[in-house]
C-alpha cells in the first residue's frame, strides 16, 4: 500500500462508480473525496486542493465534461485530470487531451490500470508542486554571464526576440486581434501563450486549434458547435471552441489553410461578435480574444485569390513576425541549455552538451527552427552516454557512422557462444 497525503477527487454521476473508485483508491492509501456532478466538484476544488481528479466525460447535469475540464484547467491548473471516457471512444479521448487532461481511461477498465495512472499522476503533481518556487524565480532570472530574458518557455538573448517580447507584452494589454507569422517551428504558439498569460484574460480559458489538422467537414462544428440532429451522427448538441472559450483566448494556428466558406464564417464572427451553431438559428454572443498564426505569406495568398482581403485586415490589427532561428543565432545556445534542463527534469537525469555539439549548433542553420532544436536535444538525451549529449546523435550527417574499430563479420553457427559475442560488442560500443 502506497500511503499518501495527496487528495484525489472522483467525479461521476453514477453512485456505483464513485463508490468503486473510492474503495479502490482508499485501499491504496489515498485520501479520496467524491462528487456526483460538475457543480459539486467545483465547490470541492474551491475549498480543497486535489493532486488528481478522476472525472467522467459524460456529465448529464448542468456542466458537461468539456465545460468541467475547462473549469478545472483555470481553477486548479496543477491538478492532474484523468478523464473516464465511454467505451473506447477515440473522439472523447482526443478531445479530453486537447482540453488539458493528462490521461484518459476507457470503460471497462481494470484496477491495475487505474492504480498505474493515479501513481504516475501523483508523481507528476509532486514534481510540479516542488518546482513551483523554482520556476517563479527562473522567470525573473538574469544570467550573470549572459543577459537572457526568461519567460516560461520563451528564452531570448537576441535583440530581435527581446523587441518581439516587449511588443507582445504591450499588445497583451488590449483585446485586439493578433496575427503571428513565421516559419513552422519558430515558436508562434509559444508567443501566443505568452500574450494570453500577460493579458487580463490570463485566468480565463486558452484554446489552441490547428486549422490545418482538422478536416474541413469537421472544422465548422469544432469551431462553432452543432445542434442535435443537424447532420448524420449529431446525436447531441455540441458546443464549439468559440462558445467554450468564453472570455478567454482562442488561438487559430495555420489560419491560411481555411477554406473560402470558413473564411466567410470567421469574418462574420469577427464583425458581428456572435455566431450560430451548425444547424441552429440562435445567435450566440462571443467575447473571445482571437490570436491567429500562419506560416504562409497571406498577401501572396490574397493576390492568388486564396485568402480574403477583408478577413486579412480584420486579423491583422497587430502583426508580429517571428524570424527563423538562423536569423537570431544568439538564442540558439540559451534555448539548447533550456531544453537540456527541461529533459533533465523530465527524465530525472542530469544531461550536458558536449563541446562538439555546442560548436555544431553555433554553425547549423536549423531549417526546422526551435522545434528542430528541441527534437535534437530530446533525441540526444535518449542516446546520451553518461549524461553527455554527443555530436554523433544530433548531427544527421554523422548518424549511422559511428567511429568503431572496423567492421567484422560474425559467423553464428552451431557451438558459437552468443553471450561472449554480445559481451565483446558491448565493450566496443
Amino acid at each position: 500500500m502506497k500511503m499518501s497525503n495527496r487528495k484525489i477527487l472522483v467525479v461521476d454521476d453514477e453512485l456505483s462508480m464513485r463508490q468503486y473508485l473510492e474503495i479502490l483508491l482508499k485501499k491504496e492509501g489515498y485520501n479520496v473525496a467524491t462528487a456526483e456532478n460538475g457543480l459539486k466538484a467545483l465547490e470541492k476544488t474551491g475549498s480543497e486542493k486535489f493532486a488528481v481528479i478522476l472525472m467522467d466525460y459524460n456529465m448529464p447535469e448542468a456542466i458537461d465534461g468539456i465545460d468541467l475540464l475547462n473549469e478545472f484547467r483555470v481553477r486548479t491548473p496543477d491538478s492532474q485530470v484523468v478523464v473516464i471516457t465511454a467505451y473506447a471512444s477515440t473522439e472523447q479521448a482526443i478531445k479530453s487531451l486537447e482540453l488539458g487532461a493528462v490521461d484518459y481511461v476507457s470503460k471497462p477498465f481494470n484496477m491495475a490500470e487505474i492504480r498505474d495512472i493515479v501513481e504516475k499522476c501523483i508523481s507528476k503533481y509532486e514534481e510540479i508542486t516542488k518546482d513551483v518556487q523554482t520556476k517563479k524565480s527562473k522567470t525573473q532570472e538574469k544570467s550573470l554571464k549572459h543577459e537572457v530574458f526568461i519567460e516560461d518557455e520563451i528564452i531570448s538573448e537576441s535583440g530581435v526576440m527581446k523587441n518581439i517580447l516587449s511588443m507582445a507584452s504591450r499588445i497583451a494589454k488590449v483585446d485586439s486581434t493578433v496575427l503571428l507569422s513565421g516559419d513552422s517551428g519558430s515558436g508562434k504558439e509559444v508567443l501566443a501563450k505568452f500574450i494570453h498569460a500577460k493579458s487580463s484574460r490570463a485566468d480565463k480559458p486558452w484554446y489552441p486549434v490547428n486549422c490545418g489538422a482538422i478536416a474541413e467537414s469537421l472544422l465548422e462544428s469544432e469551431l462553432f458547435g452543432h445542434e442535435k440532429g443537424s447532420f448524420t451522427g449529431a446525436y447531441n448538441t455540441k458546443k464549439g471552441y468559440f462558445e467554450v472559450a468564453g472570455d478567454g483566448t482562442l488561438f487559430l494556428d495555420e489560419i491560411g489553410e481555411l477554406s473560402e466558406n470558413m473564411q466567410v464564417r470567421l469574418l462574420r464572427v469577427l464583425q458581428e461578435k456572435n455566431f450560430s451553431r451548425v444547424g441552429g438559428t440562435e445567435k450566440i454572443p462571443t467575447n473571445v480574444r482571437l490570436i491567429a498564426a500562419t506560416n504562409k505569406n497571406l498577401k501572396e495568398q490574397m493576390e492568388k485569390g486564396l485568402f480574403r482581403e477583408d478577413l486579412y485586415f480584420r486579423l491583422n490589427v497587430f502583426e508580429i513576425y517571428i524570424p527563423p532561428l538562423s536569423e537570431r543565432r544568439k538564442d540558439i545556445i540559451p534555448l539548447a541549455h533550456h531544453f537540456v534542463k527541461e529533459f533533465s527534469r523530465k527524465n530525472n537525469t542530469e544531461y550536458t552538451l558536449s563541446p562538439k555539439v555546442v560548436e555544431f549548433f553555433n554553425k547549423y542553420d536549423f531549417p526546422g527552427n526551435v522545434r528542430e532544436l528541441k527534437n535534437m536535444i530530446e533525441r540526444g538525451t535518449v542516446f546520451a552516454k553518461n549524461g553527455e549529449i554527443e555530436i554523433e546523435i544530433v548531427d544527421t550527417d554523422l548518424r549511422g557512422k559511428p567511429e568503431c574499430p572496423g567492421e567484422k563479420t560474425i559467423d553464428i553457427g552451431k557451438g558459437v557462444d552468443l553471450d561472449s559475442i554480445l559481451a565483446d560488442i558491448e565493450k566496443n560500443y
